[in-house]
Parts: C-alpha cells; structure tokens; sequence
C-alpha cells in the first residue's frame, strides 16, 4: 500500500459523505451517486495497480454489493449508538468508503508487479493495457450495476413483499443447492480462462449464464417454497427473488474469479521466480568460467613453472586448469550434480591453489562414500572455499584450515576467522547466490553460522533425481592430492 492510494480512498470517503448529506438535504436518493462514487475509486485503484480488466470488473461488483451490505447493516448499528440520522449516515458511509478502498487495495496489493520480488527482467509481459472494447465493456458492466441498484431500490424500499434479508436467508438455507451452484460457477471459471474468445464474448457468456442460473434459482424455490408459506409468490416477490439471485450469483462468481485468478497468480509467479533463479544460476556460472582474475592467476603460475623448467609440474597443472574447465563446461546447463563429481573437482580447484599459494591452507575432507551418490548444485562447494580463502589470511606459519564434513544437516565448510587486515566488508554475494538458488529451485535452506571463532555454511544434500544425471567417470586428470581425506 503506498500513500497514493491512500489519498485516493480518503478523498472518495469524503465525497461519498458530501454527496449522501447533500442528498438528504436535497431530498433525492443518494444510492445511485454512491453507487457511482464507488465504482469510480475501485476503478481508479485497480488502473493504477495494472490489473486485468475481468479483475476489475470482479472487484468492481464485489465493493457494491459489499458497499451495501455494510452501508445497510453499519447505519443500523450505529443507529443504536446515536439518535441522530444524519450522523448516523455520514459515518457509516465514510467508514463503508474506507473499508471497501482498503480492502480492494489489499486484495490487488499481490498484482502489483514491484512487490513479487522478481528482476524487472524476468516478469511476464504486464496486463494488457485497457483499449476501446475494455472501456466499452467497463461502461456496460457500470450500466449493469446502476440497472440492478436501480431495481433493488425500486422493488425493496416501497414494497409490502420480502426483504433483502429474508430472500438472502432464503437462499442460503437451500445449502445443497449452494452447493451446486457454487461448483457451477468454479467450472464456469474454468471454462472461460481456457475459451479462446475475446472478453466481450466472455463477459456476456458469463452475464447470460450467471442470469440463467438465477432462473434456475427462483424456479426451484417456486416448487420448494419456504416453510410456512402457502400461497403463491406475486409478481413483486418473484421480482425480488430473481434479482437478488442474480446478484447473488454474479457475486459469487467474482468471489471464486478473484480466488482463481489469486491462485493462478502465485503459481505464474512460483515458476517466474523458478526461471529467473535459473538464469541468475547460469549466469553465476558463466561469470566463474570466464574469471579474470583467477585465469590471470592460473597463467602466471604457469608460466613460472615453464620459466623453472618444471615440465612436468606444467603438464600436470595445464590437465588439471583444463579438467576445471570441461567440468564448468560439461554442467553448465545442470541445476545438480554428485557430490562425487563436485569433490574431485574441489581436489582439481584446490591443487590449483596449492601451487599458487604452497602451504598456507589445508583442506580436510570427511565424506563417508554413503554420501557420495547425494547431491549438490555444481561449484557450491568450491565456492566456499573459494570465499574463505578470499576473506582469511593464509601464511606458512598459521595455515588455514578448511574442514568439510557431512551429515544429517547436509554438507559444511568450516573454516577459522582470520580476517585479512585489508580486507574490504564481505559483500556476502556468493552466500546470498546459494541461499537463492537453494530456496528457489528445491525450497531448501542454507545454514551460515559463526561460533567461537569459527565461520561454517551446511548446504542440504539432495536425494538422487533432483537433478540431471550423468556418468561421473573419473578421468587422469580428476587424481585429487594435497588434500588430507577420512572416509568414514
């Protein structure tokens, strides 16, 4: 909710008392004004909150007939609080404005695009914009709700017959029946979101079948009267039957519309927020295969060893700089891998360091093999260690020690807080991009703890299947060394 809106919902509460006290001034009924009040602040909150014209429409029936029920109701309570009519009438317009604005605005509060929490980027194409025929629509559905306010104060306010009331209880107490119609009108909600037709079309499908079921309705109280009653229902009564149906109906069908479109919203935006973590995922992949700094790095150790004469210490570290590369390459389009596959290349990204920064770390793995078949999403592992090597000291004299063990909880890397003394604050971009990803994709969570000293990440292990799997045979280039590993 943003303070626009806000403004928009006071000043239209205000009107709404202007209007009705200048009308009870006047002596000209007020329904139709309010009614149009209504439409207008419901309209205009839900064009600014850029949702579907069927939305509006939903929301646009639902605050009249909610609008009415409290407007009605509201006035009689506070009626037993105060003498005065006039008083009595402005609040309870100015409090039924309100709730109704509120709530129209809580209810579009999940359309509003800014708060799904999806990149700009990766969201669906917005709501079509309102054209010439949704205007056209919009101004035969306020002409339909001002024909209907018309006769309901037309049929209730001079008449001897039923009141609102008695037909709503008289309804409601036929509860099969409701039963029915309600499963009619979710099916009706079903079929119109898969016809291919304009929304015109749909819209007078919906207004035809919405009054044939209230045909429906008032026939069957015809041959199963209200208990207690022994005549037959004038024509003023079936009037008044068949007009409270069909906004009964219309009601209820833009109560199951706002729960489906509800629905399906969450789910649009479950498998949008799916696909922009995957593309932030590849992304991420593709930023570590093309590292500058860490290919800049691997380059000048390479040359160092050619300058040193150490053939075979080049041929090996080119085999292994190479088998890091056709690993990223080789999972690129995975989303999980086999913590097997992910520790021999650990081994691989470690001896590569090994030779850049000798014996200041150590990495201490403890895996039972039970574990291995599990899985993890591709470098989660060698990007923590890559980050606590970025943000720690390392020295021959105090080597860093990294620790990675499994169990129940899932997979940790723990390592001994020793902050570089020039080390800028943590941007935490790595964690941040694992706890996502987790979260996203499989609904897991990252545990990140620090204690005693001590800075340790658990990422969940996966069950086999949850994601692709391949042949994990290991290669020459795969033999890990420099790395102290307890197999239980």
């Amino acid at each position: 909710m943003n303070l626009k809106n806000s403004h928009i919902i006071h000043i239209f509460a205000l009107l709404h008392v202007a209007v009705a006290l200048s009308c009870r001034a006047t002596g000209v009924a007020d329904e139709i004004w309010l009614t149009l009040l209504s439409v207008a602040m419901v309209s205009l909150i839900c064009v600014r909150a850029k949702v579907r014209i069927e939305l509006t429409v939903s929301a646009i029936i639902l605050a009249n007939v909610a609008g009415y029920l409290l407007g009605v109701y509201g006035a009689r309570l506070l009626a037993l609080l105060s003498d005065s009519t006039l008083l009595t009438h402005s609040v309870s317009t100015f409090l039924t404005t309100e709730t109704i604005g509120w709530c129209t605005a809580l209810l579009l509060k999940a359309s509003i695009r800014k708060k799904t929490g999806i990149p700009a980027h990766s969201l669906p194409p917005p709501a079509r914009k309102i054209g010439k025929k949704h205007i056209i629509l919009l101004v035969g559905i306020i002409f339909l709700i001002l024909t209907v306010r018309m006769l309901m104060y037309e049929l209730f306010t001079y008449s001897s017959g039923y009141r609102i009331y008695d037909i709503l209880d008289l309804l409601l107490s036929r509860s099969w029946m409701t039963v029915v119609m309600l499963c009619l009108l979710i099916l009706l909600v079903r079929l119109i979101r898969k016809l291919d037709w304009n929304t015109a079309a749909k819209s007078a499908l919906v207004v035809c079948t919405c009054l044939f079921l209230a045909l429906v309705t008032v026939f069957y109280i015809y041959i199963d009267p209200p208990a207690g009653v022994d005549r037959e229902f004038s024509r003023l009564e079936t009037a008044q039957i068949f007009t409270v149906s069909a906004t009964a109906v219309l009601t209820g069908f833009s109560i199951v519309y706002i729960i489906y479109y509800a629905i399906r919203l969450k789910s649009e935006i479950r498998a949008e927020r799916e696909k922009a973590a995957i593309a932030e995922f590849q992304y991420a992949r593709l930023k570590q295969q093309v590292n500058p700094h860490f290919l800049f790095n691997s380059l000048n150790i390479l040359d160092c060893l050619v300058s040193d004469g150490k053939s075979v210490q080049a041929s090996t570290y080119i085999h292994k700089l190479a088998g890091i590369y056709r690993y990223m390459l080789k999972y690129d389009d995975r989303t999980t891998v086999t913590l097997e596959d992910e520790m021999n290349f650990v081994g691989m990204y470690v001896d590569l360091l090994k030779v850049r920064f000798d014996d200041g770390f150590s990495v201490n793995i403890d895996i039972p093999d039970s574990m291995m078949p599990l899985h993890v999403i591709p470098c989660s592992v060698q990007m923590l260690i890559e980050n606590a090597i970025k943000h720690n000291r390392l020295g021959k004299d105090c080597p860093l020690d990294i620790d990675i063990y499994a169990g129940t909880s899932g997979l940790t890397v723990e390592n001994r807080i020793r902050p570089k003394v020039t080390a800028g604050e943590s941007t935490k971009i790595g964690l941040s991009y694992l706890k996502r990803q987790y979260g996203s994709l499989f609904g897991k969570e990252v545990s990140v703890t620090t204690d005693n000293g001590s800075f340790s990440v658990t990422v969940p292990l996966l069950p086999p299947g949850s994601g692709a799997q391949h042949d994990g045979g290991n290669s020459a280039e795969n033999t890990v060394s420099h790395i102290t590993i307890s197999k239980s």
